[in-house]
């Protein structure tokens, strides 16, 4: 809970209640919980295969289908001389006999899903793509769910019969990453692989209108179509025989569950790191200070965080080098990188560093040494990566043996100088198709060789050591990164490109935060900005805090006020990584909310974050939010006001305005210590003993 000390200004506006069971009138739209809804559990289903003696196959669920899937290779439906059809032990089994070889899929039932699983023999190559279900057509379903590369997405929920928003052309085509879904009336269907060691997945969504005249009349049906494949970059296989991962379909009741029992189950076959401590921790911001402040900067924001009690784990430094000179700071770091780490750690912090291991710049003096490590085009140019005010960057070859080398003498050597926090940024620079790139050795997908050089990194930063990932593609960096950022930066106006990724990032990508990895949303400001009002600032960090993933700032600590320092310190995140739940996801029309459950407590903070540009007054029931008929509510703010036991609540919100209600089953205020990320005054005691 925010201290005593907390201004009234601060906080007043985002936890004031107002009409608490007043029963407004509501849109009907943003009630997105039926009474059949709110009573039926979460529970999966399974949905059934139909296969055809041409060796299609359909998937029929109670509401939505697949029709008329068939495989498909590099783009185009296989053309089999033969199609055998038989029993599985978990279900049916097509074979098609193919030129130079078979394809066998078996499309299985399992305990908690459908799948199919897909066998290549006779062949010395795999194809470039392999789809183990491509021209299937969607009926059903009212929208899709894609899930972005990565850092960045772009993620989101679109409806299925015109997500181009009648922008012509009629025709369109979107892909997903990872993850995929489709979502009905009252089903929805998660799709992914569970294993994510050797092969890139990609899905795709687009249809097929047609138009004719001089005024473009669109004719016919528009059809919509589904596939999704994996990327195998033609690699060399072994004994003529292959098993590829398998894809599977989960299909549940409720959006959010249905997706995080995918998740789950990911975790079993491509094993996450979790257990590790939530990250409460302090980065250098890139741009604010010349190189020569630097280090006496780090010193002050230490100094500044130790006097003003604020319980950060580490602290990181950035921009210390050209890129790609990972071990030559420039000259102005007084000590070198090792007073740096001596300087964190001697005041009670993890020592981070911040770096981008394969991305050279054309300063550096690798760039000038070893040009033989950097990545060629099939024609054996250079690529450049991209041009930054006119600096050109580079990436590694990360299959050279050279490369290898030197990346396991950087993290060793910066383990032995004592940092124990790693921010790696621009690590979608390492994964290329293989197709498309000049490798030093071949053999591999790009999959395989990025996983091998991520395992180098972490063998040599250590098992106890975090490591967060930015600007990276999300499936391969799986058991490897502690935390992943899902947002590159939170800066910029309230309507600018980067604060909107942000919200949707964080929204989107919320049902694998703490299963996966600690989700990142990046680095978050409470200081004042001319960009951003108190009330945006405030919902912003609010809205960070309560969703249980890392928190951090960039933040000169040392001009915080008293209202700041207070603020961030009750974004303190819980000891042991706990989401919060979205009741609503994915729909977010027309507020985010967002539910944190403190067990110890018996209590739960609920956050009503306003993103949009038009004010809400908006009546929830209680048991739409956390299950329970009736509990004691009170205002989460200094006032900490009580209004009794309540079944509603009426929420009035300004234009990007939050606020934050406690509710408790033992009609107690919220302890003063306890914070909005869950650290608790039990927690405190076990840290400190």
């Amino acid at each position: 809970m925010i201290g005593d000390k907390l201004e009234r200004r601060t906080f007043l506006k985002y936890c004031t209640a107002t009409a608490i069971g007043s029963g407004l009138m509501i849109n009907p739209l943003t009630l997105l919980a039926s009474d059949k809804q709110k009573k039926e559990k979460f529970k999966l289903t399974k949905p059934r295969w139909i296969i055809y003696d041409n060796g299609s196959y359909d998937l029929i669920s109670k509401e939505i289908v697949l029709k008329n899937c068939r495989p498909a290779i590099d783009g185009q439906g296989v053309m089999p001389k033969n199609v055998f059809l038989g029993d599985s032990p978990k279900g049916k089994r097509i074979v098609y006999e193919l030129p130079g070889g078979f394809l066998m899929l078996d499309l299985k039932t399992n305990k908690d899903s459908i799948s199919i699983g897909a066998e290549f023999s006779g062949f010395s190559k795999a194809p470039k793509w392999f789809y183990p279900i491509s021209q299937a057509e969607i009926l059903g379903a009212n929208n899709f769910f894609k899930q972005g590369y990565g850092t960045d997405g772009p993620s989101g929920v679109f409806p299925i019969d015109n997500p181009s928003h009648n922008v012509l052309p009629a025709n369109w085509s979107h892909d997903g990453y990872m993850t995929f879904g489709f979502l009905g009336k009252e089903e929805t269907i998660a799709i992914g692989n569970l294993d994510h060691n050797n092969f890139h997945q990609r899905f795709t969504i687009y249809n097929r209108s047609h138009s004719e005249g001089i005024r473009n009349h669109r004719i016919g049906q528009n059809q919509v179509f589904f596939e999704s494949g994996m990327l195998l970059d033609e690699i060399s296989i072994e004994n003529e025989y292959i098993k590829l991962p398998e894809l599977h379909f989960f299909t549940g009741n409720r959006p959010l569950e249905t997706f995080q029992e995918l998740a789950w189950h990911t975790i079993g076959e491509t094993t996450a790191r979790q257990g590790t401590t939530t990250s409460y921790h302090w980065i250098a911001s890139p741009n604010n200070l010349q190189v020569s402040e630097c280090c006496e900067n780090l010193e002050k924001q230490i100094k500044s965080a130790k006097q003003n009690k604020l319980p950060l784990h580490t602290f990181c430094i950035k921009n210390y080098c050209i890129d790609g000179d990972w071990l030559e700071p420039f000259k102005n770091w007084q000590g070198g990188l090792d007073n740096a780490a001596r300087t964190i750690y001697k005041e009670g912090f993890r020592a981070g560093i911040s770096l981008s291991p394969f991305r050279v710049s054309d300063k550096s003096k690798l760039y000038k040494n070893h040009q033989e490590w950097l990545s060629r085009d099939r024609y054996n140019e250079i690529i450049v990566a991209e041009i930054i005010d006119g600096e050109q960057f580079f990436t590694l070859d990360i299959s050279h043996p050279g490369v290898e080398k030197y990346l396991t003498k950087v993290f060793r050597t910066l383990r032995k100088m004592g940092f124990i926090f790693y921010e790696t940024q621009h690590l979608e620079y390492g994964l290329k198709d293989s197709n498309l790139v000049k490798r030093k050795s071949y053999g591999k997908s790009s999959v395989q060789i990025f996983r091998e050089i991520c395992s180098v990194i972490r063998t040599e930063i250590g098992p106890g050591s975090l490591w967060m990932a930015g600007q990276t593609p999300y499936s391969p960096v799986i058991g490897f990164a502690d935390i992943v950022k899902v947002n590159s930066a939170t800066t910029g106006k309230w309507d600018s490109q980067k604060l909107q990724s942000f919200i949707l990032e964080t929204w989107y990508s919320h049902y694998f935060n703490n299963i996966y990895w600690q989700n990142s949303p990046g680095e978050i400001s409470v200081s004042t900005m001319e960009l951003l009002s108190e009330t945006e600032r405030q919902s912003l960090a609010l809205w960070t805090g309560i969703l249980g993933g890392a928190v951090g700032t960039s933040d000169y600590i040392s001009e915080w006020d008293e209202d700041q320092l207070q603020l961030f310190r009750f974004m303190e995140p819980s000891k042991r990584q706990t989401n919060a739940y979205l009741p609503f996801w994915p729909n977010e029309e027309p507020i985010k909310v967002a539910v944190r459950y403190y067990k110890n407590h018996r209590a739960w903070g609920i956050l009503f974050f306003n993103d949009k540009e038009e004010s809400v007054n908006q009546t929830f029931d209680i048991f739409d939010l956390i299950e329970k008929e009736n509990t004691f509510v009170f205002s989460w703010d200094n006032r900490r006001l009580a209004f009794g036991e309540q079944s509603q609540l009426t929420v009035v919100l300004k234009s990007h305005e939050s606020k934050l209600f406690y509710l408790t089953e033992k009609n107690e205020a919220p302890d003063p210590k306890l914070t909005l990320g869950g650290m608790s005054p039990k927690e405190k005691t076990e840290e400190v003993s």
